[in-house]
């Protein structure tokens, strides 16, 4: 996203490649213990969860819960960790530091999953951060946003309690969804991301007042044989979208105090 800020707004980023299904996944997993161990993430756990796929019963399609295991590899200090599932690998952090170290951090941990499983081709890479829209004090919300995420709320009469905008592009092969969130009270994820016991930085967990989540999430889809190079190069497109789109979100004001 350009320069980096002195103190940027991100609080939590996550990257993520879907890959070919690894009906076999328990039997590589000690070795991908020991390896993610070995480069600092030796902090292990499983979580169950249900996911919903889809068969055609009599010319309808009729959704099916399905339980399914994640492995959860984090580092000591909780700001890191990789999620493996038998159809993907999701990196997430709530201290992004820079995209180089954060994007470099992931694909060595894909790299060291497929020498193992020898993936055989991806189906989707995406890249998504939150970012905590806080004044400083005696600053109002809106000399942060672009007058166009606002919302109509103040318009409306009485007290906003929230102004929700989402808009959804094209950017040549890259999807981005972005949603804009305004409210009162303290920081929250979204419904679909459990961070799973990550620790949040405390500028962002202990800040109470008026403010916006920033939720910009960039995806290229399409089966292409598995090249480490090309998810880089994937991620990399992704986030020089989401940059322009960070930059036509919030305002000059907005990077000003970020960058103080």
């Amino acid at each position: 996203m350009g320069k980096p800020l002195k103190n940027p707004p991100v609080y939590f980023t996550l990257a993520q490649v879907r890959f070919n299904a690894l009906l076999k996944l328990s039997e590589y997993l000690p070795s991908i213990q020991d390896g993610l161990r070995r480069t600092g993430f030796p902090a292990f756990s499983t979580h169950s969860n249900v996911v919903l796929q889809f068969s055609v019963q009599e010319g309808q399609a009729v959704p099916q819960p399905v339980p399914q295991v994640q492995y959860l590899f984090a580092n000591v200090e909780q700001t890191h960790s990789f999620v493996l599932s038998p159809e993907s690998l999701t990196f997430q952090s709530t201290n992004y530091g820079t995209y180089e170290s954060f994007s470099g951090a992931f694909l060595k941990g894909l790299s060291l999953v497929h020498d193992l499983v020898n993936l055989d081709f991806t189906e989707r890479v995406g890249l998504r951060y939150l970012d905590h829209v806080f004044p400083k004090h005696g600053d109002p919300l809106e000399r942060y946003l672009a007058p166009q995420v606002q919302g109509l709320g103040d318009s409306l009469g009485g007290q906003a309690l929230h102004t929700f905008v989402e808009m959804f592009n094209a950017v040549g092969d890259t999807r981005l969804r972005a949603r804009v969130l305004t409210q009162d009270g303290s920081l929250a994820f979204p419904p679909d991301l459990l961070p799973h016991g990550m620790i949040v930085q405390p500028r962002f967990s202990q800040a109470r007042g008026k403010h916006a989540i920033l939720d910009t999430d960039g995806f290229i889809e399409g089966r292409k044989l598995f090249s480490l190079e090309g998810v880089g190069n994937s991620l990399g497109a992704i986030h020089d979208v989401i940059g322009a789109a960070f930059r036509r979100i919030i305002t000059p004001h907005a990077l000003a105090v970020w960058d103080e």
